[in-house]
């Protein structure tokens, strides 16, 4: 028999989470909001969100017997960390938090299963699992929406690792959390890139944390000024949220601390990052789902900003890279730099990929 949902919620706590709070996995409102995000093309290249497109609007077609969610949340507020001056996603800075909250939320269902409740009554997930876990943190009272689409809790605010324990029972609803954006709209307008079509509407092709993370390829051009600050992930539409800025740093969470790999590398090390290395140093962090080659592109452009004095060199080294969007991002950092011209001009010569040699010819036209 599954606990009340008084219980629930205790048991929630105890394995470690900050906030935790209980809503129906089923929204209507929201799940058109999604296919009307997705018919407009917002979701970029994330082809699997068109793929379960159905299943994430409709959860009981994938598990028809799932009745109510578990919401909790991690409150991840810590200082920024730079490496080389390029900042990276705060949520990223540990080791990946999808494993650290999957195993909370294991060890609660195996609890949960050692009290009597079948297995199949239960299934959790962490951003990994075709559901729409922000709208089930807003119903079930753990915040409300943001106009850049986080989920701010009054109490802790908009600094959130989400996850949620799918339960095969029915409880009564949490009130809604009190609070909202009001007329506010400094998140929508910070965005370097205009990525906000409108208030809670996100088109992820003009997004840093998507071309940073999920993009493969080339970063698009109009965008480079702006990524060259960030190496990984963006955080400004939270950073600049007055719930953000009124919140003290949470205590550190000892399965999200610093991941070493931040201490010991610099911007340099990771655009000659080999796949011997990417393999041993960089295991356990979230990182890790730029791809390799992805963050080594990232890193090219963040050096069109560095002072280090063996920068260009390590550049000039680079742009024969296999790798498209590495070439691409070399080739514009040295441009902006305005250095080794001539061997962006050579490496035009030699590039055979047609959008490339018109990416690289755009670099040198544009410095």
């Amino acid at each position: 028999m599954v606990p009340p949902a008084r219980i629930l919620q205790e048991m929630a706590l105890e394995a470690g989470f900050d906030l935790v709070g209980i809503g129906a996995i089923q929204d209507p409102q929201q799940s058109e909001h999604f296919l009307h995000w997705l018919d407009a093309g917002h979701q970029a290249d994330m082809a699997y969100l068109a793929r379960n497109r159905e299943r994430i609007a409709a959860p009981d077609r994938w598990r028809p017997k799932l009745r109510s969610g578990l919401s909790v949340a991690i409150d991840y507020n810590r200082p920024e960390h730079r490496l080389g001056g390029a900042k990276i996603a705060r949520y990223a800075l540990g080791r990946d938090y999808h494993r650290a909250m999957g195993k909370r939320l294991e060890r609660l269902k195996k609890r949960l299963v050692g009290d009597g409740i079948a297995p199949e009554r239960l299934h959790f997930g962490v951003d990994a699992v075709p559901f729409l876990e922000r709208a089930l943190a807003v119903r079930s009272g753990i915040g409300f929406f943001a106009k850049s689409n986080m989920v701010i809790s009054p109490r802790r605010g908009p600094w959130l690792l989400l996850g949620e324990l799918l339960v095969a029972a029915e409880f009564e609803a949490e009130a809604p959390s009190p609070g909202s954006c009001g007329t506010c709209t400094a998140c929508l307008d910070a965005c370097p890139t205009q990525a906000f079509v409108g208030p809670f509407e996100l088109d992820a092709r003009r997004c840093l944390s998507y071309t940073s993370i999920e993009s493969r390829g080339p970063i698009p051009y109009e965008l480079r000024e702006a990524q060259s600050q960030w190496l990984f992930g963006c955080d400004i539409c939270v950073e600049v949220c007055p719930f953000a800025r009124r919140e003290k740093e949470s205590p550190e969470d000892p399965d999200l601390r610093l991941h070493p790999v931040l201490e010991t590398y610099d911007l340099l090390g990771v655009l000659e990052l080999e796949q011997e290395d990417w393999n041993r140093d960089w295991v356990g962090s979230a990182i890790r789902r730029a791809t390799r080659n992805g963050l080594r592109r990232n890193a090219a452009l963040a050096l069109a900003r560095s002072q280090e004095s063996r920068a260009s060199l390590a550049l000039s080294r680079a742009l024969q890279d296999p790798d498209p969007g590495v070439r691409s991002s070399v080739a514009w950092a040295l441009a902006r730099r305005g250095e080794e011209r001539a061997a962006v001009a050579t490496a035009l010569d030699k590039e055979n990929d047609p959008e490339l040699r018109a990416d690289l010819t755009r670099s040198l036209e544009s410095y």
